[in-house]
């Protein structure tokens, strides 16, 4: 399970900025501290199932969408 949540793909950063939010307010509204974000955004950190349920939940994506590859 970690190797495929560690190829999960989807533009967090994107989405945030979609929304107009700082790091620290989608942070908060995923549950999660704004270093782990900003280290999910980067790459630097595989996403958990927790917050995968958390993006799903506040940013309206479908499971799909994080083994995705051909995001817009």
């Amino acid at each position: 399970m970690k190797e495929r949540q560690r190829k999960a793909w989807i533009d967090l950063r994107k989405l945030r900025l979609e929304r107009g939010w700082l790091q620290w307010k989608a942070a908060e509204k995923l549950g999660v501290t704004r270093a782990y974000l900003s280290a999910l955004e980067n790459g630097r950190r595989g996403i958990s199932m927790n917050v995968m349920e958390a993006v799903i939940r506040v940013f309206g994506v479908n499971y799909e969408d994080f083994y995705s590859n051909t995001q817009e």
